[in-house]
């Protein structure tokens, strides 16, 4: 009667686990979609700075260098970088089980690059809105 006990409670133990297994992975697969998201929206933003600045440099009373097209053109650059790595990661991952323990290490390293760069692009993006503001004023 204990042992019936006991093997239900492994059992049940087992099952928590594979349901957090499976959570544990969805979490992941749900932060990749994010910092895509991020980066759609990031990339949408940076076209309307640079319209901006080209609208800025097309008006004559306003003296603003052709110079600042560079920061969005960057910072679109960047992104497009960022999501090209990210796309050559995910295919990577697709064939996990036929890399060793040594790529699954650089893949996350290179991830956590990935990652650090993204934060970078989100204060550059916080720069330009601070730079445009400036050049209005």
């Amino acid at each position: 009667m204990a042992e019936d006990s006991i093997e239900e409670k492994i059992k049940e133990c087992n099952e928590i686990f594979s349901r957090m297994e499976k959570r544990e992975e969805k979490a992941n697969d749900e932060v990749v979609k994010y910092f895509d998201r991020i980066h759609d929206k990031l990339f949408s933003y940076h076209l309307f700075f640079l319209a901006g600045y080209i609208s800025l440099i097309a008006i004559p009373s306003i003296r603003i260098s052709v110079w600042w097209l560079i920061i969005p053109v960057f910072c679109v650059a960047r992104l497009i970088c960022i999501d090209w790595s990210m796309m050559n990661i995910n295919r990577k991952l697709a064939h996990i089980t036929n890399l060793n323990p040594n790529q699954i290490r650089e893949l996350s390293k290179k991830q956590n690059s990935i990652n650090l760069n993204s934060l970078e692009v989100i204060l550059e993006s916080i720069l330009t809105t601070g730079g445009f503001i400036w050049a209005l004023i």
